[in-house]
């Protein structure tokens, strides 16, 4: 079933709403009408009206305080509002504008006019949705790791750098937990690289779902290491969720003949907490955890080596 673009006629004139509701139905639109401006408020806040049709002068409220409240109350949700006026001295078109009014239609109305008028706002309307959803997909890609659809390192640095101003102003703890696939060039070497990219597939949607917090950031940061953001966490905390990452790889029992530590794939991890100062540089959160990961590595791999700060950073 097609849904027909739904125009909204406010005006006092009954005369007036029954024409235009008329010649709009005639060229395939959906009229819906009101008497004054409260009520057609009232029918825009149902987010269905796909364009207003707003006559300057009404009983209740003007036409471009009717105007501004519908921007108010629905922000970038807001249809595009033409204006029905035989007003045009500069005083009334800067109010118009300054209301935020889309375009004026002057009376007498021209109902062919008014018609391509109309088309021709929509189209506007709809080549301004698509640009925007096409910007957010391609800031997505942007922020996206093609091959696990983690956040990338670029994203990854940005929140990093974000949480560390908020944590510095609250003096809240921001943890750091960074991991590495044990012996993963073996596993390359073994099951070749498709295989190898369906084993970071399977970590990373292990990762994605041990995180359970909102605040949490899981990213790719390069090649087999993957980094967990943990803002207003204790170096238990990032242990505790260590533990449960373990245990669901192993569930997994991805097999690693090749391995250095065992016969199935594994990791060696930094955790790292501190609390952050205005001082200091968000790397050092990193570095710290970056040492205590190739600390992990030297000690034998598979584990977790672990470093609270309880004073901040010199």
């Amino acid at each position: 079933m097609v849904t027909l673009p739904q125009v909204l006629v406010i005006d006092d004139d009954q005369d007036t709403r029954n024409l235009l509701a008329f010649a709009l139905g005639q060229q395939n639109f959906d009229v819906v009408t009101a008497a004054t401006g409260l009520e057609g408020i009232s029918r825009v806040m149902g987010k269905t009206v796909n364009v207003v049709l707003l006559d300057a002068l009404l009983p209740d409220i003007n036409g471009f305080e009717c105007c501004q409240i519908m921007h108010q109350q629905l922000q970038q949700d807001c249809p595009p509002v033409l204006m029905i006026t035989g007003l045009s001295d500069e005083s009334s078109v800067n109010q118009a504008f300054n209301a935020k009014v889309t375009d004026f239609i002057t009376k007498p109305i021209n109902l062919s006019v008014l018609c391509h008028r109309i088309k021709r706002v929509l189209r506007e309307r709809q080549l301004f949705h698509e640009l925007a959803s096409t910007n957010r997909r391609l800031q997505q890609i942007s922020h996206t790791d093609d091959l696990t659809n983690l956040a990338n390192r670029r994203f990854f640095q940005t929140m990093l750098d974000q949480e560390w101003r908020r944590l510095a102003r609250e003096q809240g703890p921001l943890g750091l937990l960074l991991c590495d696939l044990d012996s993963f060039k073996q596993f390359n070497d073994t099951y070749g690289h498709l295989e190898g990219d369906r084993c970071l597939q399977t970590f990373a949607e292990i990762l994605q779902t041990c995180t359970e917090r909102p605040a949490d950031l899981v990213a790719r940061y390069g090649g087999e290491e993957f980094v967990l953001l943990l803002p207003n966490i204790s170096i238990d905390g990032v242990a505790a969720l260590d533990r449960k990452i373990r245990a669901r790889l192993r569930a997994c029992s991805i097999p690693h003949p090749n391995s250095a530590v065992g016969e199935i794939v594994t990791y060696s991890a930094g955790g790292v907490t501190l609390i952050p100062t205005a001082t200091t540089r968000s790397d050092s959160l990193v570095d710290q955890a970056d040492k205590a990961l190739y600390r992990a590595k030297k000690e034998g791999r598979n584990r977790l080596v672990r470093v609270a700060h309880h004073l901040n950073l010199a």
